[in-house]
């Protein structure tokens, strides 16, 4: 007999405290006193994002701004439950294959035109399009999307794909309209008018390289399950202002001239709030945490022992200590703390920092000799690694890290040659393995982050973000478990262990994980995180005065 798994806005157990609960930091809830309507907030932000559509980029910055305009089917809140959104429920086939979402009957896109399931068949043509080049739907085995009637529309998969649903809440695939979509796909990357959904505020006007504003749309009237309240959002507009520079954003919030400031650096939050009538919201990221990746293809760290030795050796606590200012917290996993589901907190102080074993373990892979520098050497060969960087993404002093370890490394005989690089010549590098360590982390609320990074189908030297270059068919094996572990209960049992892996192999070294640091003024209340760990919506926000 069939199995189904109906969820029903009636049933849902767990509900959003409001369309942007999901807060895994501090957010504000609703905010203090009685939410006033009206008024505009200004949002300083440091990224202007490449491109406006939401299912094309992996830039967090689309993601952010583009949650006002676009809602999804169903939304996942801070404890990674999934609650109903334009979907009022949905049913899961018992081979796991196929979901069938019932749709509301009551939702409008801003040009006026009725969401439908042809319309939310149309978004997943486009998520899957080649052109459309969505970082994300590489790994999604989609087999076609169906209008079945009106208001249902039924998604087939080639296989089962536990993070589906996860994947289907996400802005990644927010609902576009068709007439917007059938315009192409520079015209959506250009956004501006181009950017039509269902979500609680419209494109106002964008002139690139300045500003980008939302309008409240009146006729909103469809947040997630559970939210805090109904209707249009309270904020008239948001204006977005595109401000790079970490001093002249902080400080418009700090002057009155903005409300909001994103990504503030740890190390001026104390005085940013010591100003008075400002504080600092924030929120972790789920995912993967800022992570160095050790070449377990090419030597030296093809040996095991040697890597041991270079994640054993290093002070990891006190660099991020110190270049963080205590903001950000240690790593001790492949994925960070606040992912839903599967993260192993029994790692947590399991592989503190040993000099000792560190250096005993380089002297049983035999670099047990010294030159004058007081570098390793072996077979007359000095212990060299090159760290290459992805200089075009750099961001949270993720260089300054990379140099302090470069430092700890020394001590123990290691020379570590930093290398920033453009984003060609580094996607050249990693795919000729060419280089020993490389880092970077990854945002979303699903341990299925750990496919991009570990599986053997996305080895650095097949153009993929596996830069350990591990290819283990029982790494692949707990891959593959979680991808087709329906139930959310069955997924620790594919990923605990692969996190203890990574770590008893020393393929990885975690450093920090992520926290977004979001500057308010104390005349805005409402601010709310997603569940990935970044600023939701405006819907919740409101000002004071």
């Amino acid at each position: 007999m069939s199995r189904r798994l109906v969820l029903a806005a009636a049933s849902v157990a767990l509900v959003a405290a409001c369309s942007a609960t999901g807060a895994p930091g501090d957010g504000d809830g609703a905010g203090s006193g009685t939410p006033v309507r009206g008024g505009t907030v200004v949002f300083a932000t440091d990224v202007e994002p490449t491109c406006l559509d939401p299912a094309a980029p992996s830039q967090i910055a689309t993601q952010i701004l583009q949650r006002n305009v676009y809602d999804s089917l169903i939304f996942q809140d801070a404890k990674g439950a999934f609650h109903p959104w334009l979907a009022k429920s949905w049913e899961i086939s018992a081979d796991g294959t196929t979901y069938t979402f019932n749709l509301r009957d009551d939702v409008t896109f801003h040009d006026g035109t009725k969401f439908d399931a042809t319309a939310a068949k149309a978004t997943f043509d486009h998520f899957v399009d080649p052109a459309t080049k969505a970082p994300l739907a590489g790994s999604l085995p989609f087999e076609s999307a169906t209008a079945a009637a009106p208001a249902t529309l039924v998604v087939k998969l080639k296989s089962p794909f536990a993070p589906f649903l996860q994947l289907a809440s996400f802005s990644v695939l927010g609902i576009q309209s068709p007439a917007a979509l059938a315009k192409g796909q520079a015209a959506l990357c250009a956004g501006g008018p181009n950017a039509v959904g269902t979500g609680p505020f419209t494109t106002a006007a964008y002139t690139k390289g300045q500003s980008l504003t939302f309008a409240r749309y009146d006729a909103y009237n469809w947040p997630p399950d559970g939210a805090a309240h109904q209707g249009a959002a309270y904020l008239d507009k948001v204006e977005v202002r595109f401000l790079p520079e970490n001093a002249i954003r902080v400080g418009a919030v700090s002057s009155g001239q903005a409300q909001l400031a994103a990504n503030v650096p740890p190390v001026t939050a104390a005085a940013f709030e010591a100003g008075g009538g400002v504080r600092i919201l924030s929120a972790a990221a789920a995912g993967t945490p800022f992570t160095a990746y050790l070449n377990t293809k090419r030597a030296p760290f093809d040996d095991v022992k040697v890597r041991q030795a270079f994640q054993r050796g290093i002070d990891i606590e006190n660099i991020v200590k110190s270049v963080y200012a205590g903001r950000f917290p240690r790593a001790w996993s492949p994925l960070t703390p606040s992912t839903p589901y599967s993260y192993d907190s029994s790692l947590e102080g399991s592989w503190a920092q040993d000099l000792n074993l560190a250096n005993r373990l380089l002297d049983e892979a035999g670099w047990t000799q010294k030159d004058a520098q007081g570098y390793r050497v072996k077979d007359g060969k000095r212990l060299t690694v090159v760290w290459v960087q992805n200089s075009t993404v750099m961001r949270e002093q993720r260089d300054v890290v990379a140099q302090a370890i470069a430092d700890n490394a020394k001590k123990l005989g290691f020379e570590v040659t930093l290398q920033g690089l453009d984003a060609g010549t580094f996607a050249s590098r990693a795919r000729a393995g060419d280089y020993d360590i490389t880092d970077q982390s990854n945002q979303r609320a699903d341990p299925d982050m750990l496919f991009n990074v570990w599986s053997s189908k996305f080895l650095a030297t097949k153009g993929g973000a596996n830069y350990a270059n591990v290819d283990d068919p029982q790494v692949d094996g707990w891959l593959s478990q979680g991808l087709t572990a329906l139930r959310q209960e069955d997924r620790p049992a594919a990923y605990k262990p692969l996190q203890r892996w990574v770590i008893d192999n020393a393929a990885a070294v975690p450093i920090y994980v992520p926290q977004y640091l979001l500057g308010a003024s104390n005349s805005v209340q409402g601010v709310q995180f997603t569940v990935s760990g970044y600023p939701d919506s405006f819907y919740t926000v409101w000002r004071t005065k």
